[in-house]
This record gives C-alpha cells, sequence and structure tokens, in this order.
C-alpha cells in the first residue's frame, strides 16, 4: 500500500581495484561537519525545477563510449523532455545520440555494433511503442518490430541474434471496436483487470536482422497470464520467468517462477509458495537462477532475500542470509563464482561482492552518498556508475577498475558547484524504549541560536532518508529553517528487526522515535519548541497525520498523500501492507485497533493548521482521505488548507504542479512557523508575477 518498491538498479562489482580508484571521489564528497557549506549563493525553486537530469548510464562492450538518458525542463509544455545521449570515455564529446524526445530505453548489443532501443510509431491516440536499433556509428535507425501493442521491458539474447520482450495482448478486433464505442466497463479484480482497466501480458522474441525488418514476433508465454520479471538462458534454450493468473491489487505473492523450453513449450515450476518473486537471473554456466524473495514460503516483511535455485537438483538456498544490508540489485560475475550486489547500508549506498560458496560478503566501494546504476564493459576492466551526495545532485563517471581516478563523464548542472549546499550531520538517540535511532540533520549555517526546524517523515513505511541529493531540504536550509529526516522504526537499510519495529503498532513506537529525534534537536540548541513544524508524503502524511493528533507541539503541517481513516480506505486503496504488516486482520475482525490507530477517529484533537495536497489519480492513497480530513479539520474550526492537482498520481510530476506545491507549503510554514504573513512566492525569472490565491 503506502511501500512503493523502490527502483532497482543492478549493480555488477568490478575487482577490488575500485575501491582505491574510488577513495578520490569519497574524499570529494565526505560526510562533512554539521556546518560544512560550499561558498556561493544559496539554490532557489526554480533553479531545482529547472535542473538537468542525467541517469541509466550504459558503457558499451569494448569500454569507450557510454550511453545515458538526458532529462530537460520544457516549461511552456509543462513536461520534461528526455533524450538519448553518448559520451566517449574520456568525457569528451557528450552529444544527442537520437534527435527524437520520444526515444527510450537504449542498450548495447552483445558485440557493440547496434543500440537498441524503443519509439512510438503511428499517430494520435494508436501510437504503440516499437523496437529499434541503430548502427552505432550512425546513419538510419531500422524497425525491428510492428507489434500490435507496445514493447516493454526487453533484453537481448546472448548471442545477439534476437532481442526478448514483453508487450500486453491486444483484443480481438471486434471487441476493440466495441470498446472504442463506450463499452469499457471494468470488472474490478477479474481477469487481466485489477484496480484499473488491465491486461494480459506475455513475452516475445524477435530476430535481429537489419535486412528483414521489421519482422513478426514469436511469442513465448502462454495466454492469459500476467508476467512480471523474465531472463533467457545464456544458450537461448530456456526463458526463466515470473507470472500470475489474476491481477488482483493484494494479491502479487500469488507470482511464481517457471521454466520454459523454448523449443518444446514444457515449462516446469520453480517456485510453489506465497511469497512474490523478483530479479531473476541465471548463473553464467547456466545451471542455476538467482531471485529475489521476502521468503520462499510466504510473504514476509523483509528488506528481500536472495535465493539460488540448482537446476539439477532442484535445491534452494538462501545467499547471504546474515547481513543487514539492503539489496537494491545484483548481477553473476562473468567468471560464475560471484555476485556483485548494490546494497543500501543505513544511509550510504555502495558495490559489494558475494562469493556463491563461503557467502562471504564484502565492500567494494566506501562511499559517502549513492552509488547507482554500474554498467560495465564485457571484459568488466571498466565501470559507469553514477553517484550523488547531499551537495552533489547526481551525475555519471567512470573508473579503470585496474586503478586510477575516476573520470567525470557529466557536469549535468555546473552551476550548483557555486551554490550554498549545506552537508547534512548523521546523528542517533534514544527513543523511549531505549532503541537507538539515527536520522539526518539539517541546520542552517552558522546558526548560533535555537531557531525554526521542520521535522520530516519519510515515505513507506519502508522508506529511509540517504545521504544522496535532497533538493527539497536544501530549499528550506535557504529559507532558514533546520531540518530534522529520522530513519524511525519500520525503515530500510538497518536490518530485518528494524524494518518489522512497527508490525501492528503504526502510530506507536515510529511516533516516539519522532518526539525523541526532535526533543534531541531541542537539546542541541537547533531547535526552539516554539517553532516547530512537521511535513511528509505517503506514509510521511499517514504518520504526520497522527502525530498532530497524539501533540500541539507543531506549529504547523505540511501532510501529502495521506490516509487517515484506515477502514474507509481498505477496499479503495492498497491495503495488503495494513493487513498482513501494519495493522493485523481487517476492519472487522480487528475493528478496535484499526479504528484507534486512524488520525481521522481522534480529529478533535488537533489544532495545527494544516495544509494537505494529494493527486487526484492516486490509486495508492486515494484522494478522498485528504479531503475527508480538510473537511473535518474546517468543520471543527481549525485552519487547514487543501491543495489537489489534476492528472496526478501518488506523486506530484508535472513541473508547475511542483512549483506550486513547493509554493503553498513554503507559505503556510512561512505563516504559521515563523510568522510571517505576507510572503510573496518568488517570480519565476522570465515570466510575468503569478496571481496566487491567497489564504483564507
Amino acid at each position: 500500500m503506502r511501500f512503493l518498491p523502490t527502483r532497482l538498479f543492478v549493480a555488477p562489482a568490478p575487482p577490488a581495484a575500485l575501491l582505491l580508484a574510488l577513495s578520490v571521489l569519497a574524499v570529494a564528497a565526505p560526510a562533512g561537519p554539521l556546518s560544512a557549506q560550499s561558498p556561493g549563493a544559496t539554490l532557489t525553486m526554480d533553479e531545482v525545477i529547472d535542473m538537468v537530469r542525467v541517469s541509466s548510464p550504459r558503457l558499451s562492450p569494448d569500454g569507450s563510449r557510454v550511453l545515458f538518458s538526458r532529462s530537460e525542463l520544457d516549461w511552456d509544455e509543462n513536461r520534461r523532455d528526455s533524450r538519448i545521449w553518448v559520451v566517449g570515455a574520456d568525457g569528451e564529446g557528450a552529444r544527442p545520440f537520437t534527435a527524437s524526445t520520444d526515444d527510450r530505453s537504449p542498450e548495447w548489443s552483445p558485440d557493440g555494433r547496434w543500440v537498441s532501443f524503443t519509439r512510438p510509431v503511428g499517430s494520435g491516440g494508436d501510437r504503440v511503442r516499437q523496437l529499434f536499433i541503430l548502427p552505432l556509428e550512425g546513419g538510419e535507425a531500422v524497425q525491428l518490430t510492428h507489434h500490435a501493442t507496445s514493447v516493454g521491458s526487453y533484453r537481448w539474447g546472448e548471442d545477439g541474434r534476437s532481442i526478448y520482450f514483453t508487450a500486453n495482448d491486444s483484443l480481438p478486433d471486434e471487441r476493440e471496436r466495441e470498446r472504442e464505442k463506450g463499452d469499457d466497463a471494468v470488472f474490478i479484480d477479474e481477469g487481466p483487470s485489477g484496480q484499473t482497466q488491465g491486461s494480459w501480458n506475455a513475452v516475445w522474441s524477435v530476430a535481429v536482422d537489419p535486412a528483414d525488418a521489421p519482422r513478426d514476433a514469436t511469442r513465448l508465454t502462454p495466454e492469459q497470464r500476467r508476467v512480471g520479471n523474465f531472463a533467457p538462458s545464456p544458450n537461448g534454450n530456456f526463458l526463466a520467468y515470473s507470472y500470475r493468473t489474476e491481477n488482483r491489487r493484494n494479491a502479487s505473492h500469488l507470482s511464481e517462477i517457471v521454466l520454459l523450453a523454448v523449443a518444446s513449450g514444457e515449462e516446469e515450476r520453480i517456485t510453489h509458495n506465497d511469497a512474490p518473486e523478483s530479479q531473476i537471473a541465471w548463473s553464467p554456466d547456466g545451471r542455476s537462477l538467482t531471485f529475489v524473495a521476502p521468503d520462499l514460503e510466504s510473504w514476509e516483511l523483509d528488506q528481500g532475500n536472495l535465493y539460488l535455485h540448482d537446476i539439477p537438483s532442484g535445491e534452494t538456498r538462501q545467499l547471504m542470509a546474515e547481513t543487514d544490508i539492503d539489496m537494491r540489485g545484483y548481477r553473476w560475475h562473468p567468471g560464475g563464482r560471484m555476485i556483485e550486489l548494490t546494497g543500501l547500508d543505513r544511509t550510504d549506498a555502495n558495490i559489494y561482492r558475494l562469493d556463491v560458496r563461503s557467502d562471504e560478503l564484502e565492500a567494494v566501494t566506501h562511499l559517502t552518498g549513492i552509488a547507482s546504476a554500474p554498467s560495465f564493459d564485457s571484459r568488466h576492466d571498466r565501470a559507469a556508475f553514477q553517484y550523488a551526495s547531499p551537495t552533489e545532485p547526481g551525475d555519471l563517471w567512470i573508473v579503470d577498475l585496474e586503478g586510477g581516478a575516476p573520470t567525470r563523464l557529466t557536469r549535468a548542472n555546473p552551476a550548483i558547484a557555486e551554490k550554498a549546499l549545506v552537508e547534512p550531520e548523521v546523528i542517533r538517540w534514544e527513543s523511549h524504549d531505549g532503541l537507538e535511532i539515527e536520522g539526518i540533520l539539517y541546520a542552517p549555517p552558522g546558526r548560533t541560536s535555537p531557531g525554526a526546524a521542520i521535522l520530516e517523515i519519510h515515505g513507506g513505511p519502508a522508506g529511509v532518508f540517504t545521504r544522496g541529493f535532497d533538493a527539497d531540504a536544501q530549499l528550506l536550509l535557504a529559507e532558514g529553517y533546520a531540518l530534522l529526516q529520522p530513519n524511525v522504526r519500520g525503515s530500510s537499510g538497518y536490518g530485518d528487526e528494524l524494518l518489522r519495529g512497527n508490525m501492528n503498532d503504526i502510530g506507536g513506537g515510529d511516533y516516539h522515535d519522532l518526539m525523541t529525534g526532535v526533543d534531541a534537536i531541542i537539546e542541541r540548541g537547533i531547535a526552539h519548541p516554539d517553532s516547530l513544524g512537521v511535513k511528509g508524503w505517503s506514509y510521511g502524511g499517514i504518520l504526520g497525520g497522527w502525530t498532530i493528533t497524539r501533540t500541539d507541539r507543531f506549529r504547523a503541517a505540511s501532510l501529502g498523500a495521506m490516509v487517515a481513516d484506515w477502514r474507509s480506505e481498505f477496499g479503495a486503496g492498497f491495503n495488503h501492507d495494513v493487513v498482513r504488516w501494519y495493522l493485523g486482520g481487517d476492519p472487522w475482525s480487528n475493528r478496535e485497533h484499526w479504528t484507534e490507530r486512524s488520525a481521522y477517529t481522534h480529529l478533535d484533537r488537533v489544532t495545527t493548521p494544516t495544509i494537505l495536497f494529494h493527486g487526484a489519480n492516486d490509486r495508492t492513497d486515494t484522494m478522498e482521505q485528504s479531503m475527508n480530513f480538510f473537511a473535518g479539520l474546517r468543520h471543527l474550526g481549525v485552519e487547514a488548507r487543501f491543495v489537489l492537482f489534476p492528472r496526478e498520481g501518488h506523486g506530484i510530476s508535472e513541473p508547475r504542479h511542483r512549483r506550486t506545491l513547493m509554493i503553498e507549503e513554503l507559505r503556510w510554514l512561512h505563516r504559521y512557523v515563523k510568522g510571517i504573513a505576507d510572503w510573496e512566492a518568488p517570480e519565476r525569472p522570465g515570466e510575468a508575477k503569478e496571481t496566487v490565491a491567497p489564504i483564507s
């Protein structure tokens, strides 16, 4: 429900020489003291909105070039445009690789001669995304598929002769014509439909033959299935994939892994359980499968376990069972004895190597910040990766794995080096029951006396605050606020014991973790007890709403995508996490607990002025939850405001919506935490002053 999976990044780790090479980068972005700050002007709201984003590096097999995605703002069109770019391994010659802003998902062919990507074909509502390949040295892109529906995820076969992809099944022509006429009723949780109308999908393969393209693809998986993850075997004779035979919103635990013999179509079940499986991979010799699941039997609250299934014996065993590191992606080393993985350890993410035989885990990098999305050449001599820290918004780097300093490939936002950005401090305190809690503290440089401070609550509940780049935190600092981000019980990155710390107790121990953290920064002279605000999104909005029913210590609250009443949300949103872990039972068998732990039940205790934000199309936490909380506060005479964003889901993505959210949240905090009633939003450079509705 509130716990949306984080975007996974595959991270094959390089040889140990990378530890020395990346130490230069680690020194360049250390975990500095509380007052550490780069010189220059403070970051502005519009500079954050205008930031260029680079991501998803793809190093060529020969290690000479890197493909990546570059996203830029188009304010007039209220969107971000993304293009495929390429840069040399020396950081020189960066340029767009294709001209279109509609091209997505670039990948290298195994021999490095071709680059594949997807591009929409057709016009109007009939556009479908197809596979294209383009020669490395340029020329005309070749359309490889003419599939009836859009190509989804895809991967090259190891021999470079085929590409495997997922695509939704199309409706029969007659049924499609009726649907277009309005016969489009959704039978919820039936067939391929879940909370909204859905489709069955399948894995297909298409031969890579530029001289005879586009061509028909071959369906590999049976009909009436929802395929999740898939992986072709090294020799191409088998396909391992996970699937479900229904699409109910809260039943992803019904997925199973099967092994399909491509030639005969025969299948062998690998798993038989009540646990969701993902991230399937083959060992290089084709004798083993690895996959990620919370458990081999049931859907446990777990950071995710890595399992190895030996195909000849049929035995499955868990790997790296003793570590508290939160694995965020993995890949087999070409030699077959090691698995390289990316893992989050508390607030930093690094690359690790796992010995499959001994189960020994060693860190390959020791970075302060977040290393992600490494991509390797065919021999693992070089690695391209993304790196972000509190003062580095994220750029791409490349390193020679045999030694030497890393080379920066991109400088997406060069002006950031001149900005006054603050390094946060990782602090710890003791909660009400003696449990040690860790959090990230941003404090305005030079603060010598207690001042305004904001308590921020992360999403999840199994989210976590890390030492990546946090633009919102820097903006609050620029406005004179300190910011505390506690990793309360229930957070990821600290092991399963802490992750399970709020099971059947949401609003219990996690609430006390927040308040003891606030006490800690007051005792340190950072926060003034009469100048406190609280903010959060998703689970942060949920726990934030609960918090203001427990205490009147906060002068203002900003709550986004919240759930106020667990019972009324049971059918409208996702509920598997609430039913299984965070409350237990259901609204009838556990009526008192579901009612008592709902902030809406205690709304008459709230005195904190509260602003609420929600996406109109949010299917995770439905917008009626914020609407009811807002209406109740207004009815009870509490200062409240509700901003609803059309077209938006669980997050706010449209640039103009994002700017409105930033302005209105800051206006609210200024008014009620600092007592600044006449604050005016900054004008966007080059635009006339905006007319903003007054707070009524």
